[in-house]
Order: structure tokens, then C-alpha cells, then sequence
């Protein structure tokens, strides 16, 4: 079934941001210094042409949209740039930050995966506005980490992050498949069941 919700919000940093009715949002966050210099500049040429395309309801965007996370995750997923979430100790309190919104009901969390150097939600976040719901998520997350990693004055998280909502029950499907597919693709595990920081394994 094909979802066409009302905008909520709509605004562009280094990426677009859009906000709708009822939103399930597939969101990446990756860590500060994870996608090195080529990436970073091949991303930009693929978000440019994002920006010439006028209509972002379009399948010519949706397209290009899924070329940028794809090639973001290429580089994110070689784990090779700052991968601070490989650290037992950050990893689970990242986990725990994600279960505790949860519980509170700031989330309903669909599936989700956290990686060596960046992590996947797939949520719904009823009438909140999910800018201010995620960086609430990435500043305590990132002054924890900095606490765990002996840091100080050390941006944690990239600046921005990827999102998406998804629309239909067809890309539902596909999103969750991908995110528990996604220590499996990586060379992490064998079966993503073993991967221990994934909504699977939430207690």
C-alpha cells in the first residue's frame, strides 16, 4: 500500500530533511571523521544533482536519494575511519539510549542496528518533530561517549544525518530486511542474530 502523508517539515543542510504525517522514518547517523575525504566529495557531486531535481515527490528523486545512502553506506560499512562503535562499552550505551527512548515513548522503534561506525533507525515518532527528537539523541549520546572515551571537546556524531520516510508497506519490509542484513554485509557475523547490537537482541 502506497503512502502519500501530508509535509510537515522540509529543510536542506549538507542533506534534505523531510518531515511527514505518521512518518516511518529510516534514519542513519554516522560518527564524526567516518567517511574519509573521497567520500565525502562524492557525496557532495551526488547530493548536488539531488538539488537540481525540482520535484522531491518524484521517482528521479527517490532514485537519487537511494544513490547517496548507497554509496554512504559503501564507505561507512569498510568500518576502516573512526570506528568508535566497535567499543563494547559505547555500543551498548547507544543501545540503552535507543531502549530508554523507547520505553519513554519518544519512539516506536521498528528496527534498528547499531555499526562500528554509525547506526540505523527505523522508527515511527508520531506528531514529534524528528529534528529536535534526534539531536536531543545525539548530543546525550555523544557527551556519554565522550565521558566512556576519556575525550574532550571532540564532536562524537557527523553534524547531520540521513533520513527517509518510507512509502509503502513493500519498502517497510525492505528496510527492516536490510538493517538485520546489515552486520551480515558488512563481514561482522555470519547471521545477523549474532550481532549483538540490534534491536534482535533487545532485552
Amino acid at each position: 500500500m502506497q503512502r502519500k502523508p501530508k509535509t510537515t517539515a522540509f529543510w536542506m543542510g549538507n542533506l534534505p530533511h523531510w518531515e511527514v504525517e505518521d512518518g516511518r522514518y529510516f534514519i542513519t547517523i554516522h560518527l564524526r571523521g567516518a567517511i574519509p575525504v573521497a567520500g565525502r566529495r562524492r557525496l557532495t557531486i551526488l547530493f548536488e544533482q539531488l538539488r537540481a531535481i525540482p520535484d522531491r515527490d518524484s521517482p528521479p528523486w527517490v532514485l537519487q536519494q537511494r544513490a547517496i545512502f548507497k554509496e554512504m553506506e559503501t564507505w561507512l560499512d569498510r568500518s576502516l575511519w573512526e570506528p568508535k562503535l566497535q567499543q563494547a562499552e559505547v555500543a551498548a550505551m547507544v543501545v540503552e539510549a535507543i531502549e530508554h527512548r523507547q520505553r519513554r515513548g519518544t519512539w516506536q522503534m521498528l528496527q534498528y542496528v547499531v555499526m562500528p561506525t554509525h547506526l540505523h533507525l527505523f522508527c515511527e515518532v508520531g506528531n514529534q518533530e524528528l529534528k529536535t527528537i534526534l539531536e536531543d539523541f545525539k548530543r546525550w549520546t555523544g557527551h556519554q561517549a565522550a565521558k566512556i572515551l576519556s575525550q574532550h571537546a571532540t564532536r562524537f556524531w557527523q553534524s547531520e544525518w540521513f533520513d527517509h520516510w518510507s512509502r509503502s508497506d513493500e519498502r517497510d519490509e525492505k528496510i527492516a530486511r536490510y538493517i538485520q542484513n546489515n552486520p551480515e554485509k558488512a563481514g561482522l557475523v555470519q547471521d545477523y542474530k549474532q550481532w549483538p547490537y540490534g534491536s534482535w537482541n533487545a532485552k
